[in-house]
């Protein structure tokens, strides 16, 4: 059966405490995903206390031109409109949309050079512990592909498509028993914790049924699947109870048990169908080794994920 053992595992002692932003740095494309991206972000902050919005637009490098010829070059770059004027324009919109994020410090301007590496950059800069960028349905990239600035960062980040809704009433939390569930748990608790209207918090286990041909087993498929329920289900429960003791009542359980391949899929089927305004998953730790292995399960998340938005803890 399963061999899970909650007191093995880095226990979090500390309280809970309210989910606080004190510099996030957003990612803005100047273009389709912004407006969902400045409303999400205004409903964001005026739940969660924030300190500061560091909004970044990064051109490509303009060296790319250099085979072009002249006129061609100048028509190109015009269309970036490059000028202070333009910043200060952007600055005014950015500000007019956030009509419920109160006194926000809001900062706007405009790199040249990789999206990601800049995006990175700044954010390492000024501290940020969120990254946030949008995501176009139908593509994966948003000039910064998610998964990429999931791995890549060394601080939360958090995608959002250009379908989603600002709204929360359920936060799904995907939860295998790692130390990285225990982050992404207590994070989407403290995130609750903030919001007027308690959202629920639904933990979920997707598990898999073995081949049962290669075990010498005396029961039937299903009886063997109750064995699994029950086993999963003890083992959630002295998870949360180990290092959510204080909240554990608070919390939806749900086991998924699947034939088929596709975590992911499972997970993002349902979280759809819970109407899901929040997923929040671990992702591996801080080291140059950890930070590049995300997990297949998060990674396929991110690229088929195209109406949720996703909270990536580090």
């Amino acid at each position: 059966m399963m061999s899970i053992s909650p007191s093995s595992m880095k226990i979090e002692k500390k309280a809970v405490e309210p989910y606080q932003v004190r510099q996030a740095m957003v990612a803005l494309e100047l273009g389709a995903t912004d407006e969902k991206i400045l409303e999400y972000v205004d409903f964001l902050t005026h739940y969660i206390p924030t300190g500061a919005l560091y909004f970044l637009h990064v051109l490509p490098r303009f060296d790319v031109f250099d085979t072009i010829i002249e006129r061609e070059a100048e028509s190109l770059i015009s269309n970036y409109e490059l000028n202070n004027e333009v910043i200060s324009r952007m600055d005014r919109k950015i500000k007019s949309r956030m009509e419920r994020g109160g006194a926000v410090h809001i900062e706007f301007d405009v790199r040249e050079g990789n999206p990601l590496e800049e995006l990175l950059t700044d954010a390492e800069d000024i501290g940020a512990d969120l990254v946030i960028i949008g995501q176009r349905s139908g593509v994966e990239q948003h000039g910064i592909l998610a998964k990429n600035l999931a791995r890549k960062a060394r601080c939360n980040a958090l995608i959002i498509p250009d379908q989603a809704k600002a709204a929360i009433k359920r936060i799904v939390v995907p939860i295998d028993f790692s130390e990285h569930s225990i982050r992404a748990l207590r994070a989407a608790i403290a995130f609750r914790m903030e919001l007027e209207d308690d959202a629920v918090i639904t933990c979920v286990n997707v598990y898999t049924i073995p081949n049962l041909s290669v075990y010498k087993i005396q029961k039937t498929k299903e009886q063997f699947r109750e064995m699994l329920e029950e086993d999963h289900l003890e083992a959630f429960k002295a998870f949360l109870n180990t290092h959510v003791p204080e909240h554990k009542d608070e919390l939806e359980i749900k086991l998924i048990c699947r034939e088929e391949p596709g975590v992911a899929q499972h997970l993002l089927d349902f979280a759809r169908e819970q109407e899901a305004g929040l997923i929040v998953m671990g992702a591996k730790g801080h080291s140059k080794v950890e930070l590049l292995l995300l997990g297949s399960v998060t990674e396929n998340v991110l690229s088929m994920n195209e109406s949720i938005p996703t909270l990536i803890v580090k």
